[in-house]
């Protein structure tokens, strides 16, 4: 079965990188997200897993519900620190040109995140296309969040701003209609809240990414190494180590599955 005629017209070939398909009028999809993290210059574990409810609206307009949960454990001298959130948050996706029938595929996406420490706004523009047996895909992200916590500078309790640019692409090939494998490129901008100056930190992974698909369900994992990355604090001093290990992680995968209803 070519791309082209896949049941599926919401499944996802990568796990970062999203595509412009949107569902049909009237379709549902329930995915599960489940992401980890793994070391930082010290002990560190992150495990964020959400439930997203897909629904079609008709028009190439698709809505999504989210429910997230996240989960930290870092080390602090002899002590194991540890860190739970939980939100949810509400999308749109518009598709304005389609990647099989359109010189490119072309969507946008706006995302609104809740938790009981942060409100995020969320942009995404999405570029995609099918040629042959060959799936293309980029994204251009950016994200603005209200952040409360306690400032660096002053130890009191305040609610600040944090950026965050995100650039990923994708390419997978077709080895059956069902079964893809590929590669993913994520390039992550961050400047966390409570720095003087703002200090940026920027982190590049890269990795392999399979997807799998059935009658009424897909999967898709990617599973990224950082393998470059760079800081500069508030007073603009570079990093020299090779990996960025403050604000990002050396190991990231993550799995999506989804079902049809």
């Amino acid at each position: 079965m070519l791309p082209s005629e896949s049941l599926l017209a919401n499944r996802r070939h990568f796990t970062y990188t999203t595509e412009s398909a949107v569902l049909p009028k009237g379709s549902h999809e329930l995915e599960i997200w489940n992401t980890i993290r793994l070391n930082r210059k010290d002990l560190y574990r992150g495990l964020a897993t959400r439930t997203e409810f897909e629904f079609g609206l008709g028009g190439n307009f698709q809505a999504s519900l989210y429910l997230n949960l996240s989960t930290e454990s870092w080390g602090v001298g002899n002590m194991i620190l540890s860190d739970e959130q939980f939100g949810f948050s509400t999308e749109g996706k518009y598709k304005l040109l389609d990647a099989v029938s359109d010189p490119i595929g072309l969507a946008l996406y706006g995302e609104v995140v809740y938790s009981n420490t942060e409100t995020e706004l969320e942009g995404k523009i999405i570029v995609d296309k099918y040629i042959d047996k060959l799936l293309f895909a980029f994204n251009a992200i950016g994200e603005h969040s209200f952040v409360t916590g306690v400032n660096q500078n002053t130890n009191l309790i305040e609610t600040q701003t944090e950026e965050v640019m995100e650039l990923n692409a994708g390419a997978t090939y077709f080895i059956t209609g069902n079964f893809t494998a590929g590669l993913e490129v994520r390039e992550h901008i961050k400047r966390p809240p409570g720095l003087e100056g703002g200090g940026t930190y920027t982190a590049l992974f890269v990795g392999p990414s399979l997807s799998i698909a059935g009658s009424n369900w897909w999967a898709a994992v990617s599973v990224m190494p950082q393998i470059g990355g760079s800081s500069k604090d508030g007073g603009g001093t570079l990093s020299s180590d090779k990996l960025e290990l403050v604000e990002h992680e050396k190991f990231e995968a993550r799995l999506l599955l989804s079902f049809e209803f």
